[in-house]
């Protein structure tokens, strides 16, 4: 009997040492799953429908990363005639209004790219973030957008400059609402793992509403 007994006390500190090994692995491992517990949510920065999904869930992506494409569609209000107003004097009205779009456009391009320019060496020096100059490039292409939208308006202008014009030509009082389609980028906030999409393709989505969320790796 005290055979038994000493032969168990002097395995006591051997267990021990087992059982403490045990609970700090334990430890390690609930800390390490730990690390990636933050979640950040990508919302619509706009409202309207979406048009493509850039990435699919459990995709690895970095900040600033284009994750939603949106397109916007808002309804202009063509230039209301004034009293007595011929249909000439109002096509050459609207025709010089769409000239001066072109060159506010053309302006908004010019800036934004001199931006893009300035940014790319500074972000692969590391003295800006790849974050600032995707959302300059996201601009960027938006400009080229509206300077694209104002050519094309300019156009139909023109036209209606030069039928107005025309012997016999009548005055068309009624305009309809001109569209303004814009697309706009839902980008991530932070580097991640894409976990959940929650929109669709052809989806309406509010202005705020959650696109997707994106677990973070915590440092």
């Amino acid at each position: 009997m005290k055979k038994s007994t000493a032969s168990i006390s002097s395995l006591s500190p051997f267990l021990f040492l087992l059982l403490s090994l045990s609970l700090a692995a334990c430890g390690s491992s609930k800390t390490e799953v730990g690390r990636d517990t933050g979640v950040v949510v990508v919302n619509a920065p706009a409202a309207g429908q979406v048009r493509r999904i850039l990435v699919n869930e459990g995709s690895v992506v970095s900040a600033g990363s284009p994750i939603v494409e949106i397109v916007v569609e808002q309804q202009v209000a063509a230039p209301q005639p004034s009293p007595g107003e011929s249909a000439d004097a109002r096509a050459a009205r609207n025709y010089k209004a769409s000239e001066a779009a072109i060159d506010a456009a053309r302006a908004e391009v010019v800036k934004h790219e001199a931006e893009v320019q300035r940014l790319t060496p500074l972000v692969a020096s590391g003295q800006a973030s790849q974050a600032q100059l995707d959302a300059e490039r996201s601009l960027y292409e938006q400009a080229q957008r509206r300077l694209q939208q104002a050519q094309d308006a300019s156009k139909q202008a023109q036209g209606d400059l030069l039928r107005a014009r025309q012997p016999g030509a009548q005055a068309n009082t009624a305009q309809a609402n001109i569209p303004r389609v814009e697309m706009v980028v839902a980008r991530a906030t932070s580097a991640g793992t894409v976990a959940v999409i929650s929109a669709r393709v052809g989806d309406r989505v509010t202005s705020g509403q959650p696109l997707a969320t994106i677990r973070t790796t915590s440092p």
